[in-house]
């Protein structure tokens, strides 16, 4: 169906009619298509595992080859490795000429973005002094392992440059793939910074939609989508000239993710999605607290200033009150609905063939996670 649809020109009439059904009826096909593309690539894991013991520093030092093992078994395991799965995604619409080792390759690049997302949720646990993460004791919490968490974020970076030489170092782009890396670590970090300067500033002038957007732009949307969209593009030797549309949206949907993420840590359990709500208590720049600033009044903003940041629970709970009292709830669901249109007519406007059936394939798994996630919240 993508196929007879790539080939209608973009602007017209017909193919937008084709598009919105597809859309409506996604939901059944994009749940199926994630079960089978998470069962293989879950299968070569243990392909990934068994390759390391060849690494010189890991053959000669078992002990050291143990603690990997911990490291990756405890970080990789649970969520629902959508980053992973959507560099298969990409490659499966895009790649003209598919193999078993092409295939396995993609699987493992899958894995290395698993890895950078363990990477930065590992940090990330230790900056914020979260509590769990999918459910589990944060790895640093642990009685053995405590503040050598440091030293294994590092070991696991190295393990990750090790896998992509070992299953991608006779691919034509995979110095590309190395830069790609790269260039996510870095502006991931960066999207760090910019995330931690903000919240420990005085007052709330940084506050801004600009600034989040930035926030976002650095800290969520290069390495959870254009890191896998671009590996699975560059394992298909899609050229390069697609490269700036490609990212354009990429940015969109890791917006809309990191603002769901945002509504999710306020208004969701935490048994539904596996940690602990602390952007109240952190006084995170997230989408809610700029929209609030945005919209209250004197006084709203009084009570705002005096709760926001406070790990006092009855200020926790007046903020969510405030959000209440200030609709942000029905607020993102008119902007949720409005990113969602605009990225379907970025997607169907991209005039490279399967382009748009990929992107609103994985524009459809992302809705559906997250409208299930929502369904199953309780509090």
């Amino acid at each position: 169906m993508w196929k007879i649809l790539n080939g209608i020109k973009a602007s017209t009439p017909i193919k937008r009619n084709l598009l919105a059904q597809l859309c409506r009826l996604g939901s059944t096909s994009s749940t199926t298509d994630y079960k089978r593309e998470m069962e293989t690539f879950q299968g070569v894991y243990p392909g990934i595992m068994k390759s390391l013991n060849k690494c010189p520093g890991l053959h000669d030092n078992p002990d050291a080859m143990t603690w990997v093992k911990k490291i990756m078994d405890y970080n990789l395991r649970g969520g629902k490795k959508s980053r992973g799965v959507m560099t298969i995604s990409t490659y499966d619409a895009l790649s003209e000429n598919k193999n078993d080792k092409n295939l396995e390759m993609v699987k493992v690049l899958g894995w290395c973005v698993e890895m950078v997302q363990a990477y930065f949720l590992m940090t990330d646990d230790i900056l914020d002094n979260s509590l769990t993460r999918r459910g589990e004791p944060c790895w640093f919490l642990l009685p053995e392992v405590g503040r050598q968490a440091v030293n294994d974020c590092g070991i696991l970076l190295g393990i990750l440059y090790e896998i992509l030489k070992t299953y991608c170092a006779g691919h034509k782009n995979y110095l590309n793939m190395v830069q790609l890396v790269n260039e996510s670590l870095l502006y991931t970090s960066i999207g760090q910074h910019l995330d931690y300067a903000t919240s420990n500033s005085k007052g709330y002038k940084l506050y801004t939609p600009e600034r989040y957007s930035n926030i976002v732009k650095f800290k969520t949307s290069y390495y959870t989508f254009k890191l896998p969209v671009f590996l699975g593009m560059m394992a298909s030797n899609i050229p390069a000239r697609t490269h700036s549309k490609a990212e354009e949206i990429c940015l969109a949907l890791g917006y809309l993710f990191q603002m769901q993420d945002d509504f999710m840590d306020v208004f969701t359990a935490k048994h539904v999605i596996g940690k602990s709500g602390t952007d109240i208590q952190e006084r995170k720049c997230s989408w809610l607290a700029v929209q609030a600033l945005q919209r209250a009044n004197a006084k709203q903003k009084d009570t705002f200033t005096t709760c926001y940041g406070s790990p006092d629970l009855k200020n926790v709970e007046r903020i969510k009150e405030l959000y209440k009292e200030l609709n942000l709830p029905e607020v993102f669901q008119k902007e949720e609905a409005n990113l969602h249109k605009n990225i379907v007519d970025m997607s169907q406007a991209f005039d490279f063939p399967s382009m748009p059936g990929l992107f609103n394939h994985l524009l459809r798994i992302n809705t559906d996670a997250r409208s299930k996630t929502r369904s199953t919240n309780h509090d």
